[in-house]
């Protein structure tokens, strides 16, 4: 896929529809960015923070920790 951009006053770009799709872009996310030797630039997107995004989903669950039984 090849889609033209054009950089704003402000040097900024928009991620085509398209890219942001193949890559499963959400608002927030962040990209990394790397210029090749031969002028190409690659972007992917960050990998996302699993701890992050999983952070107080078990809260207020009362989860017991079976291994402190065990130990005890």
């Amino acid at each position: 896929m090849t889609v033209s951009v054009k950089m704003s006053s402000k040097n900024q770009i928009v991620v085509p529809k398209e890219a942001r799709e193949a890559l499963d872009l959400r608002s927030g996310e962040r990209l990394l960015v790397r210029v090749r030797d031969d002028g190409v630039i690659e972007m992917e997107r960050e990998p996302r923070d699993l701890g992050a995004e999983l952070e107080g989903l078990f809260a207020g669950v009362g989860l017991e920790t079976p291994w402190r039984e065990i130990g005890g």
